[in-house]
């Protein structure tokens, strides 16, 4: 947070779809001050409303990392204020709370509304046109959501990700070596690759079982072949690689059950404000699915990311739909998330999640309340639990 201002207003920007489109963003205003009172005192309030399926509803809050929030694109700075000021801008930014649906109001032209109000009332954001900034902001945006990713490693990807591409795209079986060669080196030369490949199928079933149980990562008409290789681990490299080698690239416009399934989990875990590293170790852990690498052995391996295959995309020029694509589909404003099941105290067996959870997520006590875990674990189970592949996917409104 060292970036940030000290007594500072920002507007901060999030993605909302997938693939963005212009002027679909969700608009929130960040204060940026010292709370004395705090262990980390450089930290300050998010003012945002978000659509439940009841309605629109305000969603203010203290915010440690903002930086770090998911779906966030950036945070323009647009005024200074006083810190005698800063009750009398957050009752001011907190007057309209109780009449959203009454006013029509959308998260943009709610914050454009209050910063109206502190410009007449506060006296704040003296000599700044606001329709000129909300027209800036927007082709800010817009600017931004025709960026693509050029650098195939700045993307990273989720264990069961990188489990799908390697299964669709199977490696190629090297030449075999001219009669009475020595020294020879097969061109191109994909000894190496074929045993990255053949090592993470051994990590997935020795490690990582439970995301075998996921919803299927593969399109259809491609056999998940993992789920065959790892049970047969006697087998050799030249025999894997021979059964591989039948099996044709996937399309890229193909899209698997697991594709649908982490699209709706990130789109509905983004009202708890996890940043992405915290969602991409629930996926790889498994947290709150039965049998996932949490109680095991070998559950702490189970939640590293196979930094070695991030790359196995680039040897072709493509990248696999990973995370960083997925996230920006995120519309989890508009999404109920189950808070009828989540109602009240954890049960026994949610426990054991509530401490893997208390690793994974920073802060978790000042962020998740155990009703907001409850929430968070039921979510999980329904996109990435048995009957995550049946499930239809809910549309945002």
């Amino acid at each position: 947070m060292t970036s940030l201002m000290p007594n500072n207003l920002y507007i901060a920007l999030y993605i909302r779809t997938d693939p963005p489109q212009p002027n679909n963003f969700h608009w929130t205003l960040y204060h940026h001050h010292y709370h004395h009172d705090s262990a980390s005192p450089a930290t300050g309030t998010k003012y945002h409303i978000i659509n439940e399926s009841t309605g629109w509803i305000a969603t203010h809050g203290r915010e440690s990392c903002i930086l770090k929030t998911f779906l966030l694109f950036g945070l323009v700075r647009i005024a200074s204020v006083p810190w005698d000021a800063t009750d009398a801008i957050d009752r001011s930014i907190r007057m309209y709370d109780s009449q959203l649906n009454a006013m029509g109001v959308t998260c943009r032209t709610w914050l454009f509304r209050v910063l109206r109000d502190l410009q007449e009332d506060e006296h704040a954001l003296q000599g700044v046109d606001l329709e000129a900034l909300e027209e800036e902001l927007t082709q800010w945006g817009y600017g931004f959501i025709k960026m693509r990713v050029v650098d195939p490693q700045s993307a990273v990807l989720s264990n069961i990700e990188v489990l799908a591409y390697i299964t669709a795209n199977p490696p190629r079986r090297p030449p075999n070596p001219p009669p009475n060669s020595r020294n020879w080196v097969p061109s191109p030369d994909l000894r190496d690759h074929n045993t990255v490949v053949k090592e993470i199928h051994n990590y997935v079933s020795r490690l990582s079982p439970h995301i075998l149980k996921y919803p299927r990562y593969t399109p259809e008409g491609i056999p998940a072949q993992t789920q065959t290789q790892t049970q047969t681990q006697t087998q050799t490299q030249t025999q894997t690689q021979t059964q591989t080698q039948t099996q044709r690239p996937a399309p890229l416009d193909q899209s698997a059950p697991i594709d649908d399934a982490l699209r709706e989990l990130i789109q509905r875990l983004q009202p708890f404000g996890l940043t992405k590293g915290e969602v991409l170790m629930i996926i790889n852990l498994g947290v709150g699915l039965h049998g996932s690498s949490m109680g095991e052995d070998g559950g702490e391996e189970g939640g590293e990311q196979l930094e070695e295959a991030e790359g196995v995309g680039e040897q072709d020029g493509e990248m696999p739909n990973g995370v960083d694509e997925m996230q920006v589909d995120a519309q989890g404003e508009e999404e109920g998330v189950g808070a009828e099941e989540a109602a009240g105290e954890l049960s026994e067996d949610d426990y054991g999640a509530l401490a893997l959870l208390d690793t994974v997520i920073e802060e978790r006590e000042e962020r998740l309340s155990n009703e907001d875990v409850g929430m968070v674990l039921t979510i999980i189970r329904e996109t990435l639990g048995p009957k995550g592949e049946n499930r239809p996917v809910d549309g945002a409104g």
